[in-house]
């Protein structure tokens, strides 16, 4: 039933049927919360995963939190809490906190935790996919702590996105284009946050930065121009 609910969910979120998606991975979690076969449990976290991202994205903080804290202690008590789903997991309850304006020590505590065990991930696997999860991690991170106007915080992990980022480029075969859109996302972030926070001439300079990328000519790339102006 979970693989089920998990997958209906999945190709309904593809058509853009976002209620669906939200009932059916509502139906996944229910279906495994009582199972500890390890397909469930990972269809379990999955659906989580993608559920509390659709509640941040419709602006939902206290259903984002109601449902992930007890997912994310049940995946703690089982020892299944090395996955990306449910690092993840920790980076939305992050997000939910931060939206609901609560203090940053208790709201940047996910923040905290997801970056250590995407940091632990990397050591142990040392592959493309950990790399590449531990960087969607930290632009989830510093791209709603842009949005959310926290820019301390977001200069901080804004920073150590870039030292990952350098870390990734080191690597045989890396996607330049894939590079280049991290690094453009990099750059407007950290210029955003350095002249929120009246660092002007920091800014200016890594904002030229931003326009060398190609991704700064992208929509994405523009939309982030707003924030920075």
């Amino acid at each position: 039933d979970a693989k089920a609910y998990y997958w209906q969910g999945y190709a309904s979120d593809r058509l853009m049927q976002y209620r669906t998606a939200e009932f059916y991975w509502k139906s996944a979690i229910a279906a495994a919360e009582n199972s500890t076969d390890a397909e469930d449990l990972a269809l379990y976290a999955k659906s989580a995963s993608r559920l509390a991202n659709q509640l941040c994205v419709d602006g939902d903080y206290v259903a984002a939190l109601k449902m992930a804290r007890p997912v994310v202690e049940r995946l703690e008590q089982l020892k299944c809490d090395t996955t990306s789903d449910y690092i993840n997991l920790l980076i939305y309850i992050g997000l939910s906190q931060v939206g609901l304006g609560q203090s940053e020590e208790e709201s940047h505590q996910g923040f905290y935790r997801a970056c250590e065990k995407h940091r632990q991930n990397i050591d142990r696997l040392h592959s493309d996919d950990a790399y590449k999860d531990a960087i969607a991690g930290l632009v989830n991170i510093a791209y709603y702590c842009v949005m959310a106007e926290k820019y301390e915080p977001a200069l901080y992990y804004t920073r150590n996105f870039g030292e990952l980022l350098i870390e990734y480029e080191q690597h045989r075969g890396v996607d330049s284009a894939y590079i280049d859109r991290q690094i453009g996302r990099y750059t407007i972030y950290k210029a955003t946050a350095l002249r929120h926070l009246g660092r002007q001439k920091e800014a200016d300079a890594t904002y030229n930065a931003f326009l060398e990328t190609k991704f700064s000519k992208s929509n994405e790339g523009q939309s982030m121009v707003m924030h920075y102006n």
